[in-house]
């Protein structure tokens, strides 16, 4: 079980002790006042008491109200008793609880007017808190000191009422002179230790991180210890220059208090606001209690007269500090706003950037998955229009093969008996002219109408032409069935070489030569390879589009050329196969035409590019040729070209199909 720290101190007993310390605090200025600056008629210019009252109870609250009571019934106890008998100090105490009350109440009108004008705000860092500070507390604030006071010395006849206006006026200025000069002092000693919560002065505030004699201290620390040294000197040379000049100025008669005012101002700017402020207090009491003994400047014959230029001295200097420091309070208040204001103005720049990051990088996803969804679309578009060419052409391509071949398989099949019926009418024709060889002459001219001997010669040959052409429109219609494919597996071991030739056989009307071209040479050289586990329809149309594309490139490679010179450097495709290992075959398919542009060699895979021209092409051949090889087939497909050289495309695939 946690047990809780007692405190040694409740916090009744803490504001029982600060109020004892302020009636002591109170009573010591006030004899120190009395001692050292009043004048040989009893007069004090300045009455500190009243400024730390006042800076007392703006820093704690009213309830110190009690000690500035007791602290001014103390004081002034001391000055009026009357210890003549016990009745005697009893009647003198009434009005001195006359004046410990307008004290009081003066005392605790100027806190609460301030602190309702300036909305409990700090009152000495804005010029027009300033002007609240001096006019409300420390002279409104004060006319009821001053009031409650003399009237209740006047009341218990220990002042005449011939002398109540000097009196109150004199009573009223040193209240003010003392709030000006002390409170100050108090309100930004406390508002430092509240800020920096160190019982440090403030240029005493740099820490080094190593001892000075340290020979690997860093220069930094070396730097820190210098700004600390200059921070400790700078502000004892000015307290000494504020001594030295206010002791020829005020002690030995020569006129220099001018001489105060820039070492002041270099307090205001370099120390702050509480070691301008102590600074001042030091001048005015060297001010004062010269004054009172009769030196300096302001030492007159005319006591009221010195004691309003002494006054209006001290009123002056610490205005202009006021006034200064709280220009400077608001100055960097204002830069640190604007510093502040750039900061977050930075970081709210560099959240919009983030943010424009974020949502670029955002963007770049889905505008990345939009076009994965879009090369998606384009491939399941490519596999359906490539299913449905294949069907279609398949299912055409069979059906012509299928219709072709039944005729022609009856025609072929019967021409060898036709060959040997008209063998035999020809053999039945020669024993007929042999055993009468003298025809009536009607039949003789209509055998050499006929020319027998010629239609004899003839008949075999045209037999032999028809025999050939049957065979010929036979191996067409096995390759179209071959290339087709359709009465077979989608997967299935083949012989690739049939393939190409099939997709050969086909394009073969191509190959011819026409009246502008000698026929293209194809030149193959196939290896010995096994059967390839394959899609043979969809392989055996990759094939058919890179030879395609192959004549394409030599008709356009023979532009411009007459045909001796195409002849000089003949069209020629070549083809050739190997097995690279145990699972891999390639296949090579190259032209001498005019070879692939640099610039659309990135492009030449893509669906729907194509450089030829509307109606020649549709830009989906190797497209659709990548797909079947890389993706159903798991190879490679990829080319090689040289500008007006030609192009060389290579294939490669596995000997066994993942997917079989």
């Amino acid at each position: 079980m946690v047990q809780q720290k007692i405190p040694l101190f409740t916090y009744t007993q803490k504001q029982l002790v600060a109020i004892l310390i302020l009636a002591i605090a109170y009573y010591g200025t006030a004899e120190i006042a009395r001692n050292l600056a009043s004048t040989p008629q009893s007069v004090t210019p300045v009455w500190p008491p009243d400024g730390l009252a006042v800076g007392a109870v703006l820093l704690f609250g009213n309830w110190i109200g009690y000690g500035v009571f007791l602290g001014s019934f103390l004081a002034n106890f001391w000055a009026f008793r009357d210890a003549t008998n016990i009745l005697s100090i009893i009647t003198s105490s009434i009005p001195v609880i006359g004046i410990a009350i307008g004290t009081t109440l003066g005392t605790l009108l100027g806190a609460f007017l301030l602190r309702r004008s300036t909305k409990y705000r700090y009152p000495l860092e804005r010029i027009t808190d300033v002007f609240k500070f001096l006019f409300l507390t420390g002279a409104i604030a004060p006319i009821i000191n001053a009031t409650v006071g003399v009237l209740c010395l006047v009341l218990s006849n220990k002042l005449a009422w011939t002398s109540y206006s000097s009196v109150w006026l004199t009573w009223w200025i040193s209240n003010i002179s003392g709030i000006f000069i002390v409170t100050p002092i108090l309100l930004s000693c406390g508002r430092w230790l509240q800020t920096n919560h160190y019982p440090n002065l403030p240029w005493l505030f740099i820490e080094p991180d190593r001892d000075i004699d340290s020979p690997i201290m860093p220069p930094s620390a070396k730097r820190l210890w210098f700004l600390r040294f200059k921070a400790i000197v700078e502000p004892l040379i000015l307290l000494i220059l504020v001594v030295l000049i206010g002791k020829i100025a005020f002690g030995d008669g020569y006129h220099l208090e001018y001489l105060l005012i820039p070492i002041l101002l270099w307090a205001t700017f370099r120390l702050g606001q509480f070691g301008a402020t102590l600074l001042t207090f030091v001048v005015a009491a060297i001010a004062v209690v010269a004054t009172v003994n009769g030196k300096g400047a302001f030492a007159t014959l005319d006591i009221n007269q010195s004691l309003m230029q002494l006054q209006s001295f001290i009123g002056v200097i610490t205005f202009t500090i006021l006034i200064l420091t709280a220009t400077i309070s608001e100055r960097t208040n204002a830069e640190m706003k604007l510093r502040l204001a750039f900061a977050e103005l930075a970081r709210s720049n560099e959240n919009l950037e983030f943010r424009v990051q974020e949502r670029t990088e955002e963007l770049h996803k889905k505008n990345s998955t939009l076009n994965q969804t879009l090369q998606t679309l384009k491939q399941t578009q490519l596999q359906m229009f490539q299913s449905e060419k294949m069907s279609a052409l398949g299912q055409m391509v069979a059906g012509i093969a299928h219709e072709i071949n039944n005729p022609v398989s009856f025609i072929h099949g019967n021409l060898s008996h036709v060959s040997e019926y008209i063998q035999g009418l020809l053999a039945a024709l020669k024993i007929y002219q042999k055993y009468y060889p003298h025809p009536p002459a009607s039949l003789d001219t209509e055998l050499a109408d006929l020319e027998l001997d010629f239609l004899q010669e003839d008949l075999s040959k045209m037999l032999q032409s028809m025999k050939i052409g049957t065979d010929r429109i036979r191996a067409i219609v096995l390759s179209l069935r071959s290339f087709s494919r359709l009465d077979e597996a989608e997967l299935k071991a083949v012989d690739i070489h049939q393939g190409i030739d099939s997709a050969l056989v086909i394009l073969q009307h191509r190959l011819n030569a026409t009246e502008k071209r000698p026929a293209i040479q194809v030149l193959k050289d196939y290896g010995t390879l096994p059967l390839i586990e394959c899609d043979a329809g969809s392989l055996n149309q990759v094939f058919m589009n890179l030879l395609t594309n192959a004549i394409d490139a030599l008709e356009a490679s023979n532009q411009g050329y007459s045909f001796p010179e195409i002849s000089n450097k003949p069209n020629t495709i070549w083809i050739h196969s190997r097995q690279i290992d145990n699972n891999q075959i390639a296949i090579a398919i190259s032209d001498n035409g005019i070879g692939i542009p640099e610039e659309i060699r990135s492009k030449i895979f893509d669906p729907f590019f194509t450089t030829k021209t509307v109606g020649k092409g549709t830009g989906l051949g190797l497209a659709i040729s990548y797909q079947i090889v890389t993706e159903r087939h798991g190879g490679k497909i990829w080319f090689d070209s040289n500008q007006s050289q030609g192009s060389k495309f290579l294939i490669q695939i596995p000997v066994k199909n993942p997917r079989f």
